[in-house]
């Protein structure tokens, strides 16, 4: 007889106050966009988010990240909460008209509803600021971990 051996998993109490959210939404404009623009885009949201997230109350940022992918390359922004940290990588290729962005946000101190809200609120802005209607949308998932 084979004896199972199981693993409880303590949260350390260090850890407690980080909350996460993510979401993924697509995105398109009439006019396209070109990459340096759109690498503007994703800069600009991060920021955003970051920003957000501390006039909510937020202690600390543990990383904001956003994957942009399009039909012709895709893009990987993150920060950790300084507007000076800001990275954009990945593939530009050509100009777009729409894309599909997935947001994850992990931040320390603040309740999960209220990062749910930083972060749809600076997408909605930096997407209005562009020029870009939603035309889906996978918002809500909070959790604890």
């Amino acid at each position: 007889m084979k004896k199972v051996l199981g693993f409880i998993e303590e949260r350390n109490p260090l850890h407690e106050e980080i909350q996460s959210y993510a979401l993924t939404a697509t995105f398109s404009r009439e006019r396209a966009i070109d990459p340096r623009e759109l690498r503007k885009f994703a800069a600009d949201l991060m920021v955003s988010v970051s920003a957000a997230c501390f006039r909510y109350g937020a202690k600390d940022v543990g990383h904001i990240k956003a994957h942009l992918e399009h039909e012709s390359g895709f893009l990987s922004a993150d920060t950790l909460g300084d507007p000076a940290d800001v990275m954009v990588e990945g593939r530009d290729g050509g100009p777009v008209r729409s894309f599909r962005i997935i947001v994850n946000s992990v931040i320390f101190g603040l309740a999960g509803e209220s990062i749910g809200r930083a972060t749809e609120e600076s997408l909605e802005a930096v997407s209005l600021k562009f020029g870009f209607e939603k035309k889906r949308s996978d918002m809500g998932n909070r959790s604890g971990k």
